[in-house]
């Protein structure tokens, strides 16, 4: 079998975040056609431990553990240098010794770099596949327009679209999640050769079922966001969600409620609970409970890039998704089957409010056409032919 270098910004398992999920079904779904070498970042311990659950799927799997507040501080430095902050806080020569130590061992057919930030480990001389998931510089101009203070959001903006363009026409090929980042990547690196695949779902798993809510919160009615509480652009929609329209949705139903779930809330998602009838649950063991009991699922995201995997796992259950125009815009002109756009406050308690009127349950229409559209063996298709096309072309070259 050919020989894969696999290069991940984060350590690729459990699968149960955003960034994680896509590079986790990538590696298994390539797992049949190539030897996989993972080389990786972790952000603790317990992922460096994580990293070595992938060597079922791998041939050797090495992580390196960095220290989030130390690697910002050096990103932070080398910024007031004039280097982009995301590029620096992943820069490590540990990791770039270790990538040439390997490549001398073994015999790469090709490389996939996963997020733009580790393309500089790519082995020169390799034929390198590039996802970048998004055109993530696009996120910090956003970031500019929103968030204080302005000018270095703008600056990292600038600074990051020049490593992107520079990596992205370097790269044999680029893939992103959507034609919307596709066509964006394109107007400022006209020379990329790019290819879009949309993330899959796990709809074995989010299965459409109901399950039962713990005793104490059983037959209460709620609304609920699921995602990770420390990301900005998730804290931004659940304290927006809370001040601007629970407000008004109580008003119509006070027996509402309305449920933050997920991991390391901030401390400004924390004070929310202060609010009447906003609970923010933190961690939980299974998000199932939650997607098939609410009586709306909201995803009030102002700033969104590729595709959320919060919004499929939703609609894989069979629910729909009450969500901002900046979420509906990311699935280009085909936004699918159970994705109610509300763009305003009003429209967003219109319509929240009258799917509260009725009780949860599982739409068989949302969920089989989830179930069709974004499948993981369907990705691997579309990977596996790109992937086998720039290794090919260097053996040919060869």
């Amino acid at each position: 079998m050919n020989h894969l270098l696999f290069l991940s910004h984060c350590v690729p398992a459990p699968p149960d975040k955003g960034e994680k999920i896509r590079a986790y079904h990538e590696i298994q779904q390539l797992a049949s056609r190539y030897r996989i070498h993972l080389v990786c970042f972790a952000r603790n311990r317990s992922e460096v431990q994580a990293a070595q659950e992938l060597s079922k799927a791998c041939a050797s799997v090495y992580a390196e553990q960095i220290a989030p507040r130390w690697a910002l501080a050096r990103a932070a430095a080398r910024f007031a240098l004039g280097d982009s902050l995301n590029e620096a806080f992943y820069s490590s020569k540990k990791m770039h010794r270790h990538v040439q130590s390997l490549a001398r061992e073994v015999p790469f057919n090709a490389t996939i770099a996963y997020s733009v930030v580790m393309a500089p480990y790519a082995p020169p001389r390799l034929p390198m596949l590039l996802d970048m998931i998004d055109v993530d510089s696009e996120k910090w101009f956003q970031y500019a327009r929103s968030r204080r203070p302005r000018a270095l959001f703008h600056l990292e903006a600038r600074r990051l679209r020049r490593f992107e363009t520079r990596w992205a026409e370097s790269a044999q090929r680029v893939a992103l999640t959507t034609e919307n980042e596709e066509q964006l990547l394109k107007t400022f690196a006209p020379k990329a050769v790019t290819f879009s695949i949309e993330n899959g779902v796990d709809s074995s798993f989010f299965d459409g079922r109901a399950r039962d809510m713990p005793a104490e919160l059983a037959g209460r009615p709620f609304v609920a966001f699921v995602g990770t509480m420390d990301y900005h652009p998730n804290i931004e929609a659940a304290c927006w969600f809370a001040r601007c329209v629970l407000p008004e949705l109580r008003r119509r139903d006070p027996a509402l409620e309305f449920f933050i779930v997920g991991r390391n809330p901030s401390s400004e998602v924390s004070r929310l609970e202060r609010m009447e009838g906003v609970h923010v649950t933190g961690s939980v063991s299974d998000t199932r409970p939650y997607l098939a009991s609410a009586r709306a699922i909201v995803v009030p995201l102002r700033v969104a890039r590729g595709i959320q995997n919060k919004v499929l796992e939703a609609l894989a259950m069979g629910r729909p998704v009450f969500t901002t125009l900046e979420v509906c815009q990311t699935f280009g002109s085909a936004p699918p089957a159970g994705v109610v756009c509300c763009a305003s406050e009003e429209e967003f308690v219109g319509r929240v409010s009258a799917a509260c009127r009725i009780e949860p349950q599982c739409d068989s229409s949302i969920r089989a056409e989830t179930c069709r559209r974004f499948s993981w063996a369907r990705m691997e298709l579309v990977l596996a032919a790109q992937l086998d096309h720039v290794a090919g072309s260097a053996n040919a070259a060869s």
